[in-house]
């Protein structure tokens, strides 16, 4: 049986330069004008139907296709395929062993992935956080995935002609993670791994007032509390996550390739770990037996229950009206 499982993405587009002005995604055309519709779903709408049939030119080597989707108010659902090609493959019988097809350089073999975009409302249905952030559900098969692909799109189309803004597509983090970093009697070290060391300017020393810095082979600084310093910031960084109103959340930025903390607690013990987006992202595995599958692969209405259950954990369900219901889509 194939690995299958969820992975949550929070969404937002601010001001570049400027993360404190979020726009808020039902009333773009009051940040710019240029946007092709003043709401973010309209938006998504719009780049779906263009994307029903379209595999890509051939200089892609990773087709994206919209085989469906289904728009319910402030929530959209619908299944994606992708695939690879650009290279002959044989298919064989795994059984037998026997080749049952030889795959051209110009086909693709199509996985159907199942998405859920949804845009949170509070219990009284007005937009959850100033209407500020969405959560997009991507299903996962495998190592097979459209997070990039959908990010490229989304870019490509529905911010087209829109300038000086950033787009953010993030892993939601886990919350065992954050509460490991909260609860550690100490932070002990820091360290992170760059494609550049950053220079030893005066800003730079600035923002490591109270720490002595330690270089470690090409790309690696190792920091640590000089006497009577502490981490304390970062656990305050973490706790922030898990604020009522902070639901996702960013630790490190795109620039860095790794970023390990060490904690110590339980009397000295200590353990060190990742806080890379994509090593602490939430993920839902699916492996319950009450899971219903259809040619190997799990099917769309049990995924949307799964989405529902992932989506209504992540939120704050004392805020945020659930997600509910069953799925539009099929495959």
């Amino acid at each position: 049986m194939p690995s299958e499982k969820l992975v949550p993405y929070s969404f937002e587009i601010y001001e570049h330069g400027n993360p404190d002005n979020g726009y808020n995604l039902t009333q773009l055309h009051a940040h710019d004008t240029a946007f092709g519709e003043n709401h973010i779903l309209d938006l998504m709408e719009n780049l779906f139907e263009k994307q029903e049939s379209n595999l890509e030119p051939s200089s892609n080597d990773k087709t994206f296709v919209i085989e469906e989707y289904h728009r319910d108010g402030n929530l959209i659902e619908g299944i994606v395929s992708t695939g690879y090609h650009g290279y002959e493959a044989e298919i064989r019988d795994v059984e037998s062993g026997d080749m049952t097809h030889l795959k051209g350089e110009d086909e693709a073999e199509q996985m159907p992935l199942y998405f859920l975009i949804y845009l949170p409302q509070t219990r009284e249905g007005k937009p959850y956080n100033k209407g500020q952030t969405a959560l997009i559900i991507l299903h996962q098969v495998n190592r097979t995935g459209v997070k990039g692909k959908l990010k490229k799109h989304i870019e490509q189309t529905c911010l087209s002609g829109v300038r000086d803004y950033t787009m953010k597509m993030d892993p939601v983090t886990t919350e065992d993670v954050l509460e490991k970093v909260i609860e550690a009697d100490r932070v002990a070290k820091l360290e992170i791994n760059v494609r550049k060391i950053p220079g030893d300017d005066e800003s730079r020393m600035e923002l490591l007032k109270g720490l002595s810095t330690e270089e470690v082979g090409t790309r690696s600084i190792v920091l640590r509390p000089e006497h009577g310093g502490s981490f304390e910031w970062l656990k305050s960084k973490a706790a922030s996550f898990k604020d009522t109103d902070k639901h996702f959340g960013t630790i490190v930025s795109d620039d860095v390739e790794n970023f390990t903390v060490t904690i110590q607690k339980d009397g000295g013990r200590s353990e060190t770990f990742s806080l890379l987006n994509e090593e602490v992202a939430m993920r839902k595995d699916l492996e319950s037996d009450k899971l219903h599958t259809d040619s190997g692969l799990i099917t769309a209405n049990s995924l949307r229950s799964e989405a529902n259950e992932l989506a209504n954990d992540i939120l704050d369900q004392q805020i945020v009206k659930p997600v509910s219901g069953s799925a539009n889509v099929k495959r």
